[in-house]
């Protein structure tokens, strides 16, 4: 045999077995190789935003029960000052009263009392109620009067401890 026949031989059984194949897998290595390695970047950068993505998500949970604190923490410190603000006041309106105590009798102690002082009592004691209410019943008295205008008849005992027998 010659040598041309030996070739056309071999070149006959290579392209029964997918000899083009051969050809195009040996001229496309380096494309096959870049197609290969593109598909792997592409399934890792895949892999990569999903993990990002559930980061990202955690990351927001997080950031959300944070908020929460802060405002929670806020709202203490609210409650704190105003707790304090109004121990203050107190303290404030203690010390005003403690300064009020009045030790002597009473003749004496409706000269000293304060004018601006609120209290009804001290009002009465001072003669100061009935100008602002006329009409007011402070004594039993009053209480007569009151019933008399109106034509009715109060029973008031002589002795207090009569309703008691």
């Amino acid at each position: 045999m010659d040598w041309a026949g030996t070739i056309t031989a071999a070149a006959t059984i290579v392209t029964a077995l997918g000899g083009l194949e051969l050809i195009k897998f040996l001229l496309n290595r380096k494309t096959n190789k870049r197609i290969a390695d593109a598909n792997a970047f592409e399934v890792e950068r895949k892999a990569i935003i999903e993990d990002y993505k559930r980061v990202q998500e955690e990351l927001d949970k997080l950031q959300k029960k944070v908020d929460e604190l802060y405002k929670r923490v806020h709202q203490l410190e609210s409650e704190r000052l105003d707790l304090i603000h109004e121990n203050n006041r107190l303290r404030l309106e203690l010390k005003e009263a403690e300064k009020r105590v009045c030790l002597q009798p009473d003749d004496r102690c409706l000269q000293r009392l304060n004018p601006d002082d609120k209290c009804r009592l001290r009002k009465i004691l001072r003669g100061e109620y009935l100008k602002d209410n006329p009409g007011a019943i402070i004594t039993e008295e009053d209480m007569m009067r009151d019933t008399e205008e109106k034509g009715e008849k109060l029973y008031v005992p002589a002795d207090t401890n009569d309703h008691f027998r």
